[in-house]
């Protein structure tokens, strides 16, 4: 059971998030692109972003590891993008490459950074050094010390 609230958690969020940004990108694309807008636009977007969520759930991608440690990953997604974006919301294919690319590259790393923030709820809202270290750069050599003379009392004319 806590397997299934585990998973269900990040889709829920990741789909939440996904609908809004595909239904706007759907709406504004299609209107602005083909100066039509597409039916049941609704029901198109949550369908791709339902698919969208299920590869993020299992991916989970992160924007500092998305292009070097989970490359592969990221690519499956990209293509997932394509395919959505093409055969789900009726982008022309060579609309759907960069619009689909674009939108599920920047709302997947958002989504996640939404669903760490909720994963970690027991950490402190700021960072907290309890020992800091030295300094990691200091000088090699000592300056020499100038002392600069005090002067004494101002001298008052009479």
């Amino acid at each position: 059971m806590s397997a299934v609230v585990a998973l269900l958690g990040p889709f829920l969020i990741y789909w939440l998030i996904l609908f809004v940004a595909c239904l706007a990108v759907i709406e504004f694309g299609q209107s602005y692109l083909y100066d039509e807008s597409t039916p049941s636009a609704g029901l198109k977007a949550a369908l791709g972003s339902a698919i969208f969520a299920v590869i993020l759930t299992w991916s989970r991608p992160e924007y500092h590891t998305m292009f070097t440690a989970n490359l592969g990953k990221t690519v499956v997604l990209a293509v997932v993008a394509f395919a959505v974006f093409t055969l789900v919301f009726r982008f022309q294919p060579w609309h759907a490459l960069p619009i689909g690319l674009i939108t599920v590259l920047l709302v997947s790393g958002l989504g996640t950074m939404g669903i760490e923030s909720f994963a970690n709820r027991n950490r402190p809202l700021s960072a907290t050094v309890k020992n800091p270290g030295k300094p990691i750069r200091h000088s090699t050599t000592t300056l020499p010390t100038r002392t600069i003379p005090v002067p004494g009392p101002v001298p008052t004319a009479k």
